[in-house]
């Protein structure tokens, strides 16, 4: 079986205990706050910058923004009756409509740009300037000034803003003195207006109402229309007539549906039976009754005899005779029924006549009566008319000269003593609210820019590959030496404890015992030679021999970290033949070799590419259970993959929060399965105290839990 058979795929035996907790069950009908709370802590600090530069934007704004004075004063609508609006039929007692319509007409009356000029005027705000300039003071009070209404009541409240307090002072009171005046004035203008309408009215409405009223009584004297119940004498007999007209009519259509419904029965073959049936007759249906009982006897006696038995013959002519009766019952109703059908209908003549003669003797009243009803509407219009105005005029004269204004001033303004503006406690909420937005904008945007790998999913489910383990970052873990001196220090810190797990998920992924284990990166400071070296130190320590050795032919990063470039006998020589391999490794802290790099050479990718390297590797196997390989990352040099071909299996390292999905799949399609096995994917420099915050299905999350296990 050949390395790469030897790497399980998910969903076969040998899965990591990542891929089998994945498939345990998950609660996604729950709502989980803490994925928010979660999100809110990671970017706390950058809303936390949002959010201070807006409350100090909002806080100059408070300071540099110019001050501004407000006063107000109060008016009140009254209630009293309003003599010069009231239509007809108002009296003085009655209080006029303040409805919304006419309190927003008060408000535009104050707010309106006469009632500025009137301030203006008023105050002397215009003097001296010309025309330009008073018209933009006049735009500067309107725009300035403000009114509405106090709820549910009468009062308007007048409010004015200025640079100073006495000037709003000033200017809303002298607003509300023009606004209480400005009604007296229209009051008595539209009072003088309507009695001088009024006065050359009533003189002409007089002389019509007592033309139209003569006119209408010498048109009754001259057509003999006095009456003293409203209508005359024909007009009661023709209702009368009328009545009886109808029921007449009524009869006759009854009588003469009864007759035409048994003629059409009978023209229609009937034997006579439903005619009694329609018209109620109970001796049609007594004699068909007998007729039942005899044909019944006939058909019994016609069975038992012969056709010329007596008492065949005799209940025959029985029967003919109840047949006959029957017969004639019916011609007496039909004969009854036109009978009745003919006096209907002459009575209904009759009456049809008279109430013709009583019509043709009151077609010549109500010729006249359409001339009399219009002229009494004629004269009782004129006479209505005349007497509303005259009214009218009685009420306007006695309340000339009484005029009272439609508002009164409740409250004078006060000097203001703070300004009203800026308003620094509204301008910070403000703010604070626009900064925690702000700032939570911001962090979307931080989460969705940021594409480098952070959780075992995204390595799992975006690339495919095993999670192995999360190497920390040194700082968010413990405050002692950096790098393998934390190794040999705090055997038992999470950051130690994070190899070892390493190496066992590293283990469970192959089903053969992995000796040669390649470790490599995408991209360069990534971690790739702490790892490495921390990685042997912990095999060296638990007592495997434990060979570290420096394939990174650039950068000789283990070389330089463990202070060994300036050795006279490196990897490369050994590999060429100048130097025995005894004489190459040099010993570490911990019983761990190390086999350096100590000088380039040129030929060091072909040397470390071919087969004379596979066969180096062979031979360490036979003197060390691990052999560590530091390789170059896998992107910037070509030679990685050839080198990785001759590992038991290959490590890949992502640096936490910083290495790209794409970048770590472009460094996979240069390992390929077929002839790299790879073991999966670890992260480094994973800080501990952020690194919970994403998700709870990594060990990580839990830290904060377990790291008092460690002390």
């Amino acid at each position: 079986m050949n390395v790469s058979q030897q790497i399980m795929q998910p969903g076969m035996s040998g899965r990591s205990l990542v891929e089998v907790g994945d498939n345990l069950p998950t609660h996604h009908d729950r709502v989980d706050i803490s994925k928010s709370i979660s999100f809110l802590q990671r970017h706390f600090w950058l809303i936390a910058a949002v959010v201070a530069a807006c409350m100090l934007a909002g806080a100059l704004a408070s300071v540099l923004m110019p001050k501004t004075y407000t006063a107000t004063a109060v008016t009140s609508l009254e209630t009293k009756a309003d003599d010069s609006v009231r239509t007809e039929g108002q009296t003085p007692a009655e209080a006029p409509d303040l409805n919304a319509s006419y309190v927003e007409t008060q408000v535009e009356i104050i707010t309106s740009r006469e009632m500025a000029t009137r301030v203006a005027n008023a105050l002397g705000l215009t003097e001296g300037l010309d025309d330009a300039e008073r018209r933009e003071l006049i735009d500067d009070l309107q725009e300035n000034v403000s009114a509405g209404r106090t709820g549910e009541s009468y009062a308007l409240y007048i409010s004015y803003d200025a640079d100073t307090p006495e000037a709003a002072a000033d200017i809303a009171n002298e607003y509300a003195q023009q606004f209480t005046q400005w009604n007296v004035l229209a009051t008595q203008s539209r009072s003088g207006e309507q009695i001088e309408t009024i006065r050359d009215r009533l003189d002409e409405l007089q002389s019509q109402a007592q033309e139209d009223t003569a006119a209408l009584q010498s048109y009754r004297i001259a057509n003999n229309l006095l009456s003293t119940s409203g209508s005359s004498l024909t007009e009661q007999e023709i209702s009368s007539y009328n009545q009886e007209v109808t029921r007449a009519r009524a009869q006759a259509s009854e009588a003469q549906a009864r007759l035409n419904t048994a003629t059409a029965q009978l023209r229609s073959g009937s034997s006579g039976e439903d005619v009694g049936a329609a018209l109620g007759s109970g001796v049609i249906g007594s004699l068909r009754s007998q007729e039942s009982t005899l044909a019944g006897q006939v058909a019994n006696l016609s069975a038992r005899y012969g056709p010329n038995h007596p008492e065949l013959v005799r209940t025959k002519a029985d029967l003919a005779e109840v047949r006959s009766r029957i017969q004639a019952e019916i011609n007496r109703v039909i004969s009854n029924l036109r009978s009745e059908r003919d006096v209907a209908n002459q009575r209904l003549a009759s009456l049809t006549s008279s109430l013709g003669s009583a019509q043709a003797k009151l077609s010549a009243s109500n010729k006249a009566m359409v001339g009399l009803s219009e002229l009494e509407r004629r004269a009782e219009a004129s006479q209505g008319l005349y007497e509303a105005y005259l009214s009218s005029y009685k009420q306007l004269l006695a309340a000339e000269g009484t005029e009272r204004p439609d508002a009164r001033i409740i409250t004078l303004a006060e000097v203001p003593i703070k300004p009203s503006a800026p308003n620094t406690i509204l301008n910070m909420a403000l703010s604070l609210v626009l900064g925690v937005g702000l700032g939570i904008f911001a962090a979307m945007i931080a989460e969705a820019t940021n594409r480098g790998i952070t959780t075992p999913e995204q390595i799992e489910q975006e690339l495919g590959q095993n999670y192995l383990a999360s190497i920390p970052l040194l700082s968010s873990v413990s405050k002692g030496e950096a790098g393998v001196g934390a190794v040999l220090n705090e055997p038992r810190s999470p950051f130690t404890e994070a190899f070892r797990s390493l190496m066992i998920a590293v283990e469970q992924q192959s089903d053969t015992p992995v000796q040669v284990i390649a470790i490599t990166s995408t991209l360069p400071k990534e971690g790739k030679t702490v790892t490495s070296t921390c990685l042997a130190q912990v095999l060296a320590m638990q007592g495997h021999p434990t060979l570290l050795v420096d394939c990174d032919y650039v950068k000789k990063g283990v070389s330089r970290l463990l202070n060994l470039s300036d050795e006279s006998v490196g990897l490369l020589d050994v590999l060429s033949g100048k130097a025995p391999l005894a004489d190459a490794i040099r010993q570490g802290s911990e019983g761990l070799a190390i086999l350096p790099i100590v000088k380039s050479d040129e030929r060091a990718e072909s040397l470390m590419s071919g087969p004379d390297f596979e066969e180096f590797l062979t031979a360490l196997r036979q003197g060390f259970k691990y052999v560590i390989l530091d390789l170059p990352p896998v992107l910037p040099i070509a030679a990685t993959r050839s080198i990785a071909q001759y590992a038991d299996t290959t490590i890949m390292l992502a640096r936490w929060r910083s290495t790209t999905i794409p970048a770590v799949q472009a460094a996979l399609r240069q390992l390929p399965r077929g002839r790299v096995s790879r073991a999966g994917i670890a992260l480094t420099q994973v800080d501990l105290k952020k690194r919970g915050l994403f998700s709870k299905r990594d060990p990580n999350f839990y830290y904060k839990e377990y790291r008092e296990y460690y002390a």
